[in-house]
């Protein structure tokens, strides 16, 4: 059978293909699609079969390769126009300080140059590698990933001066206390070290 070109697919406009495509695609079988719609096998699976070829020639890839080969057929153009941007010239009128007459002259165009200069950056800066979008900040105290999230200088120091806040209104805490200083140790002689200090004193 002779392949239904796009033009004739979107013209139709036709929901019965899809619809028979998606029923397909979801596991019912071309011979329950024609028994319940009271058609011939063969158009059910003529209807698949065009919407394939249609899902296949719009797709991702033949989308990239379409803009691919654009911007490559349009390259020469381009980069002629551009050329052209960098080297305008512009015609003034002058008057000849010896002869007194008119004359027109070529100088350079700074203004349309400027903007020639200034497609060309953008062009570069259009072909530099995307940032990622999603920006991942990872909090060392509980090891959790905040995806999406981004903060601004201001709001980071606002929140750790909050957190510094909340820090100096805790009661003091003591963390570790040598042994020494709560209980006196006496070796197998009886001998006390604060006696010996007591007795330096007096």
């Amino acid at each position: 059978m002779a392949s239904v070109s796009l033009s004739r697919r979107k013209g139709t406009r036709d929901p019965r293909h899809l619809m028979r495509y998606l029923k397909a695609k979801a596991g019912i079988t071309p011979q329950e699609i024609a028994k319940s719609e009271h058609v011939t096998l063969r158009r059910v699976e003529d209807s698949i079969k065009s919407i394939e070829a249609y899902e296949y020639q719009n797709s991702d890839g033949q989308l990239q390769l379409a803009v691919r080969d654009l911007v490559i057929s349009t390259i020469p153009t381009a980069k002629d126009t551009i050329n052209g941007l960098l080297t305008a010239t512009t015609t003034i009128e002058r008057v000849n300080a010896k002869t007194g007459l008119k004359e027109y002259i070529k100088e350079a165009d700074k203004t349309t140059r400027l903007e020639g200069a200034r497609l060309v950056k953008d062009l570069v800066i259009g072909m530099q590698p995307k940032q990622p979008a999603v920006a991942v900040n990872v909090n060392q105290t509980n090891q959790t990933a905040n995806i999406g999230t981004a903060e601004t200088l201001e709001e980071r120091m606002r929140r750790l001066r909050s957190k510094a806040q909340a820090h100096n209104l805790l009661p003091p805490e003591v963390s570790a206390v040598p042994a020494l200083i709560d209980q006196k140790i006496q070796d197998d002689d009886g001998y006390d070290g604060d006696d010996e200090d007591s007795d330096e004193e007096e």
